[in-house]
């Protein structure tokens, strides 16, 4: 019996030495868009620090994430970029430790828990929608990282977070810092003083001190029988050492907040180009008996929502490293390669998506139309993982319900009371870092409903 020998991945052309560092440093979602379609949908890419293969077939994403999950490990490489921010937290442990963190963190986002978080979120976005009210434009990227963050304080940590400045410069040295450089495309460990670097190292060191203080203060009302249940709570109460609830929160600080702010971003910019789609979602909120509630029925804010990740997913690039040696689409995959899951480049595929690069909520309505939220349950006959916004398999973001059910309320919030217009609609460059930013800001116009 002729046995079938696994195959290369196709490559694009590369410069001596640096291979593809180059190409993708100066444009990196054009240069995965481009490859995927000129060499197909798994590619092997080089550059000075490792060897990669691109991913964007639902198949073979699917099979490093879900099927064949313990082959594939987060990995040395970012295990190096991340040490200093998120050190051992959810995000980049592995085996064991992640079973247990995971097992630890996993009750503050049963279904019944979030459930008790819904009116907190509506709560606390009202104060902005009164303050927002008095301007006629609003710079999105601005205002949604201060509100996620306030409602990530107040439901997940009990605290108010609105002058946690700390926090919010972090994630903006965090983006700067982990963004593609053209000129130096090299992976530029933390201690080489660049520019960069310095201010990236001076704003961990501020969010390692405000994160130290929301600790020893929650341990000193621990101590004095206070009582809670949030998130911060059920880390103290696990019997986790400082520096291992540090480094949760900094992963939830850090990352919770900052990828739903984009998701909204985005959906109110597609939104705010595209008034028939707003008008859908407006109507359907304007039918809602009193303020936004978890159980309302809300199919069109869904599908602007899923849309808007779709064409802009907040991490547009999953990585993982192969243990062994494997095969995946038919094509090697040796030990120690590099595996790149493209939600970008996925997601805009004209096999899967009809006209991928046009914003069309109702496409999620449609038969035969499907794909997954990163829980491997799909609802249609394409395939899972042509869809794959937060993840997949067992190590699928922990936060991806809590993450839904906070947009939907936040946009039927701002919508009802609200009409959107962009104001710079040819003007979002999208940048991908750890995750895909806007290069510029969104600002928006605001006209209150009547």
């Amino acid at each position: 019996m002729n046995e079938t020998v696994p195959k290369t991945p196709p490559s694009p052309p590369g410069l001596p030495l640096v291979g593809h560092a180059y190409a993708y440093a100066s444009d990196p979602l054009g240069f995965v868009e481009r490859t995927v379609e000129e060499y197909g949908p798994i590619t092997a890419l080089s550059t000075p620090t490792f060897d990669a293969v691109l991913l964007a077939d639902p198949e073979a994403i699917e099979h490093v994430l879900a099927r064949n999950h313990d082959n594939y490990r987060k990995g040395e490489f970012q295990k190096k970029e991340f040490d200093g921010l998120l050190g051992d937290g959810l995000l980049v442990s592995e085996a064991d430790q992640w079973e247990r963190q995971h097992e630890q963190i996993l009750p503050a986002f049963y279904p019944g828990r979030i459930a008790e978080y819904a009116e907190t979120m509506v709560e606390r976005t009202e104060p902005y929608l009164d303050r927002w009210a008095e301007n006629e434009t609003l710079t999105l990227t601005d205002a949604l990282p201060e509100l996620t963050l306030d409602i990530l304080g107040s439901v997940l940590f009990g605290t108010d977070l609105r002058e946690a400045t700390a926090v919010r410069d972090a994630a903006a040295a965090v983006t700067e810092r982990f963004t593609p450089d053209g000129r130096v495309p090299f992976y530029v460990p933390d201690w080489v003083p660049t520019p960069r670097n310095r201010r990236y190292l001076r704003a961990v060191d501020r969010l390692d001190s405000f994160v130290a203080d929301l600790v020893a203060s929650r341990r000193r009302e621990t101590d004095s029988s206070a009582s809670s249940d949030d998130l911060l709570s059920t880390l103290l109460d696990s019997g986790m050492d400082d520096e291992g609830v540090r480094d949760q929160l900094v992963t939830f600080l850090i990352a919770g907040h900052e990828t739903t702010a984009l998701a909204l971003t985005y959906t109110l910019y597609l939104l705010g180009n595209h008034p028939d789609a707003q008008a859908s979602v407006a109507a359907e909120v304007a039918e809602l008996d009193g303020r936004p509630q978890l159980g309302d029925d809300l199919p069109r804010t869904d599908r602007a929502i899923r849309e808007a990740m779709r064409l802009y997913p907040p991490a547009p690039l999953l990585m993982r490293e192969a243990i062994e040696d494997d095969v995946v689409g038919g094509f090697e995959i040796p030990e120690g390669a590099l595996v790149l899951c493209s939600q970008w480049a996925t997601h805009r595929r004209s096999a899967f998506f009809e006209n991928p690069e046009v914003f069309r909520p109702e496409r999620w309505a449609e038969a035969g139309d499907g794909g997954t939220d990163g829980d491997g349950d799909s609802d249609c006959a394409r395939p899972d993982y042509a869809y794959f916004p937060f993840g997949g398999g067992p190590r699928a973001c922990i936060g991806r319900r809590f993450a839904l059910f906070e947009m939907r309320l936040v946009l039927a919030s701002l919508l009802r009371r609200f009409e959107v217009r962009t104001r710079n609609p040819d003007e979002l460059n999208p940048v991908p870092a750890m995750t895909l930013a806007p290069g510029d800001d969104v600002v928006v116009e605001l006209r209150e409903r009547d």
